[in-house]
């Protein structure tokens, strides 16, 4: 458990240490993954969907559990997973802004696009289930404590893992080119596995210490547990991701980048339904702000984008920019602006 009290220098060193951990972990996580997609014949955004996507969302796991476990806070447990999840896919624009080009339409494993899908209906369920908990529009459905929508959710993220997988199979064309041109030939399976178990350990200890320390930091401003959760803690627990999607363009890998927030974002969903079992006082989407809605109208209009980005992609650029990326740009300032004035 992280002391309280701690000297306001010890807080930043801590913090600056944690950076760094996140910042070499990511990198190493990268690697690994692509050099197990080169082993396995794997198709790369299953890998990102999974593997990466798990070991970058544990700082949210454990944060989100911790929230609702030792410090009994729903709403900063719930802040930090739809934060992320807008967060993340903010990390998208970096294939416009590093990379050198997008990925075309026949390129991106249909599975993706088929779990940003039911990523967005997920979503409008917890939305509907937020309101009709509070103001009873339907019978309410739960398995003791535990809401129907949260074992919904986690049926839905395993249809999601297997979609990739049987798509990345069956359209093997959708790799792509920059793969043959890597080689990790001295790098046995064995070998990767445990480069990417070290490379998540490094994540989890150093993702968990930057939200602990920034959680510290952002509560001395006085701002609420909502703003914060939804932003410093969101994007401090996504600097895995960030990591993570930067080393991915450079290297070309724009389907691991993809599949990677895709990924995070529905395992985000999973730990918000795991929060919900965990919760003993009651269903979680009743003890949290209706302001949360905020967050989740923003992740579901940024997700929309993002497809919409991929049938139709941007001809001319601003500021290295297409459309689809300096819309996410604006829809995310909106949102944490809202969020700032509300001050929930």
């Amino acid at each position: 458990m992280f002391p309280e009290n701690l000297p306001p220098v010890i807080t930043w060193i801590l913090f600056c240490v944690s950076v760094l951990l996140v910042l070499y972990g990511g990198v190493r996580l990268t690697r690994s993954g692509d050099m197990i997609a080169e082993k396995t014949g794997i198709d790369k955004a299953w890998i990102g969907l999974v593997i990466i996507s798990i070991a970058t969302t544990l700082p949210e796991l454990v944060t989100s559990i911790s929230s609702i476990c030792l410090v009994k806070e729903p709403d900063l447990a719930a802040g930090n997973c739809f934060g992320s999840m807008a967060f993340n896919l903010l990390l998208l624009t970096f294939m416009d802004l590093f990379g050198n080009r997008r990925l075309a339409r026949g390129e991106i494993n249909r599975g993706l696009l088929l779990s940003a899908g039911l990523f967005l209906f997920l979503l409008l369920i917890i939305q509907f289930s937020m309101f009709s908990l509070r103001f009873h529009w339907l019978p309410h459905l739960s398995i003791g404590q535990v809401d129907i929508s949260s074992l919904f959710i986690i049926v839905v993220y395993f249809l999601a893992t297997r979609l990739i997988f049987t798509y990345g199979r069956e359209d093997v064309s959708f790799s792509e080119p920059i793969v043959d041109e890597l080689s990790y030939a001295d790098y046995t399976l064995r070998r990767s596995l445990l480069l990417y178990l070290m490379a998540a350990f490094c994540v989890l200890v150093g993702g968990v210490l930057l939200a602990k320390t920034a959680n510290t930091i952002a509560i001395d401003t006085g701002i609420g547990q909502t703003f914060i959760g939804s932003t410093v803690v969101g994007m401090t627990t996504s600097l895995p991701e960030m990591v993570v999607a930067f080393t991915a363009v450079r290297m070309g890998a724009l389907e691991m980048v993809l599949g990677n927030v895709l990924g995070a974002n529905l395992f985000n969903l999973i730990i918000v339904a795991l929060c919900d079992m965990l919760y003993p006082q009651s269903v979680l989407l009743t003890a949290i702000d209706l302001n949360h809605s905020v967050t989740i109208i923003l992740v579901m209009l940024m997700t929309i984008v993002v497809l919409l980005g991929h049938f139709f992609p941007p001809r001319k650029k601003m500021l290295s920019l297409g459309w689809d990326s300096l819309s996410l740009f604006f829809l995310y300032g909106v949102g944490v602006t809202l969020l700032y004035k509300l001050k929930i």
